[in-house]
C-alpha cells in the first residue's frame, strides 16, 4: 500500500477525535455548491491554538488503525470491518517534514490503535517524536496520545519530546467502560493521568527553581502544554449532571488543559485524544 493511500485511511480514522475539530456549533458544509467553508472535521489537517492565541495547523493522523481492543463505540475496534493501514515511523516523520516545508502545517497530532502491546505501540509513537526532535531538529508543536497501560519510562520519554500529552478517560462511568470497553480499566487510566500530573508539577517546580538559580540551567522539559483528555457521551445512560461532575473532577484532580466531550455517532467513535487549545 502506498503512503497516500495510508494517509487517506489513517487521517480519516483520526477525524473522530473531537478535541482537534470544530466544536460548539451545528455541522455545516458547502458540498452542495452553496456558500463557502465548513464546520465539519476535516481529514489530515486540524487547527489548534498556541499560548498566544495564534491558530496553528497540525497534521492529524493515527500511526495505525489496527487495534487489539474491541471497544463497542469505536469504529477502529478489532471486530470492525474497515480498511486497515499502518505507517512506519519514518513515513510519519517524512510526511510531517514534507507538509511543514510546504507551509501546510506547524505541528503533529499523533494517536494510534493498540498493536502487539501497549508498550510496543507507545514506543513507536515516541520514536516518531524523538526522530523529529533529535534527527530533524523539528521545533513545531507535537501532541501525542499516551497509552495508559504503557510503562512509566515511555511516559517520561513522551513528555520529553511532546508539547502536550493526552489520555482518553473514555466514559463518564466506570461501569459503562467495563461494559463497552472490557479491555480497558478506568482505574489504570486515572492512575496514569495522576502520574502525568505529578510529572507536570515536578517540571513546573523545577522551572521555578531554575529561574531563581544563578546558573539559570534549564531543567528537563516535560509536556509544557500539559495534559488533556476526551470523554465519549451518548454511548451509555450517564446523565448530564454525571457528565458535568466527572468533567469537573477531571479538571480539578489532574489540572487538565481541556476535557473534550465527544458525541457518540452511530457505528462511529472517538478513537483518539487531544485538545483544541494547547495553552501552557
Amino acid at each position: 500500500m502506498d503512503v497516500l493511500r495510508k494517509l487517506e485511511i489513517l487521517a480519516d480514522a483520526a477525524k473522530y477525535d473531537a478535541s482537534c475539530a470544530s466544536s460548539g456549533t451545528e455541522l455545516r458544509d458547502s458540498r452542495d455548491g452553496k456558500g463557502l467553508g465548513s464546520t465539519a472535521p476535516g481529514m489530515g489537517i486540524c487547527h489548534s491554538y498556541a499560548p498566544d492565541g495564534r491558530c496553528i495547523s497540525l497534521l492529524k493522523v493515527l500511526l495505525t488503525n489496527a487495534c487489539n481492543y474491541d471497544c463497542l463505540y469505536c469504529v477502529n475496534r478489532a471486530s470492525s470491518n474497515v480498511p486497515r493501514a499502518r505507517f512506519t515511523v519514518d513515513e510519519v516523520v517524512k510526511l510531517t517534514i514534507d507538509f511543514y516545508r510546504r507551509n501546510s502545517i506547524e505541528g503533529l497530532f499523533l494517536s494510534s490503535g493498540i498493536i502487539r502491546s501497549p508498550d510496543y505501540t507507545m514506543e513507536q509513537v515516541v520514536r516518531v517524536a524523538r526522530t523529529l526532535r533529535e534527527e530533524h531538529h523539528f521545533r513545531g508543536y507535537i501532541h501525542l496520545k499516551t497509552i495508559p497501560e504503557a510503562c512509566e519510562t515511555l511516559l517520561a520519554q513522551a513528555g520529553r519530546y511532546a508539547d502536550r500529552l493526552s489520555i482518553n478517560i473514555e466514559m463518564p462511568l466506570e461501569t459503562s467502560l467495563a461494559r463497552l470497553a472490557p479491555d480497558k480499566d478506568q482505574r489504570t487510566i486515572r492512575r496514569t493521568m495522576g502520574r502525568l500530573r505529578l510529572k507536570l508539577d515536578e517540571a513546573r517546580e523545577a522551572t521555578k527553581e531554575a529561574k531563581k538559580s544563578i546558573t539559570k540551567v534549564r531543567p528537563p522539559r516535560f509536556a509544557p502544554a500539559g495534559q488533556s483528555t476526551q470523554m465519549i457521551v451518548g454511548a451509555d445512560t450517564a446523565s448530564d449532571r454525571t457528565i458535568l461532575d466527572t468533567s469537573a473532577n477531571l479538571y480539578g484532580a489532574y489540572r487538565l488543559k481541556r476535557a473534550a466531550r465527544c458525541r457518540r455517532r452511530p457505528r462511529r467513535c472517538c478513537a483518539s485524544t487531544g485538545s483544541t487549545r494547547p495553552t501552557g
